[in-house]
């Protein structure tokens, strides 16, 4: 090797000791659900339910649920462990496709009167004050606090670095021609990168879900109708790290199962039907808080 060859690799290996290395669990971050106080999110909503099957006379039992409109949260005053925000809405339309008929209504906080949310610091809703807010009747028991729950994301308790993963279980209720499907979800969620924004740190985090579907209605006599199955979906959720808030979440999945009608241990029929969800939140804008004028 020339003089001048050695010089260069030379160089080129302290170059490549010196850039950094990215492993999993390296540069952990915290996440961590927490809007300054006095800031307004407002925040698109959307979701789509289907659900394909017919019942042991053989007619159809396909449902057909969609969600639409927004949200807007106002973040009020925080401890170490929740957040306060007043949630209102200005109109989110609900339509419920059965083979007979077509139902629809537009669910919305009334005169102007917000929703009393507490969040931890997970993202997760601790409680739903006032309720009132927001009426009542609505189509197939969708609501607001429903769809908050459902379709809110969750961050890590611990600090994370990339690559890292965190859990979390939650379940959906889905009304179905008088029976109550649980759907079980078992979410992993894995940090895959950070990267610089605007407004600070952007996570760009990857969700696997494991679907698990159950429940039970009590037939004529000693006869039960059970929910079995199982699926799997995956989504994406984008979180400003420094501004505590996420700015897109998504969720897929879908589900195949069977409803079984038993006596005892003896399975006397099996239907299969699917399920499946899609529901996405994305970030509209941001209002930040008033100034304090001194």
């Amino acid at each position: 090797m020339t003089s001048r060859n050695a010089i260069l690799a030379a160089a080129l290996a302290g170059a490549l000791a010196a850039s950094p290395v990215f492993l999993p669990g390296q540069d952990k971050v915290t996440l961590r659900f927490g809007p300054a106080q006095g800031t307004t999110l407002t925040y698109s909503l959307s979701s789509v339910i289907n659900v394909d099957g017919k019942n042991f006379m053989g007619l159809n039992l396909a449902l057909n649920a969609d969600s639409r409109g927004e949200i807007r949260l106002f973040s009020k005053a925080a401890t170490r462990d929740t957040v306060r925000a007043d949630m209102t809405s200005p109109g989110i339309d609900v339509n419920i496709r059965l083979p007979e008929k077509v139902m629809s209504q537009k669910l919305g906080t009334t005169r102007g009167e917000p929703l009393d949310v507490v969040f931890n610091r997970t993202g997760k809703i601790e409680s739903i004050g006032n309720p009132e807010a927001v009426g009542g009747n609505n189509p197939f028991n969708i609501s607001i606090p429903q769809l908050l729950r459902d379709y809110f994301p969750a961050f890590p308790v611990e600090p994370v670095g990339r690559g890292e993963s965190w859990l979390e279980g939650r379940r959906l209720t889905i009304p179905f021609q008088g029976f109550d499907i649980q759907v079980n979800l078992s979410i992993t969620y894995t940090l895959d990168d950070i990267l610089p924004a605007d407004d600070g740190r952007l996570a760009l985090i990857s969700a696997v879900y494991k679907v698990g579907v159950s429940g039970v209605k009590d037939l004529d006599g000693d006869t039960q109708g059970v929910f079995e199955g199982e699926g799997a979906g995956a989504g994406s959720l984008q979180v400003h790290i420094d501004k505590g808030w996420f700015s897109e979440y998504r969720v897929d999945f879908k589900t195949d199962a069977v409803f079984v009608m038993k006596k005892g241990a003896e399975r006397l029929a099996e239907l299969p039907f699917s399920f499946s969800a899609f529901a996405e939140v994305i970030l509209l804008s941001v209002q930040a808080p008033d100034p304090i004028i001194r």
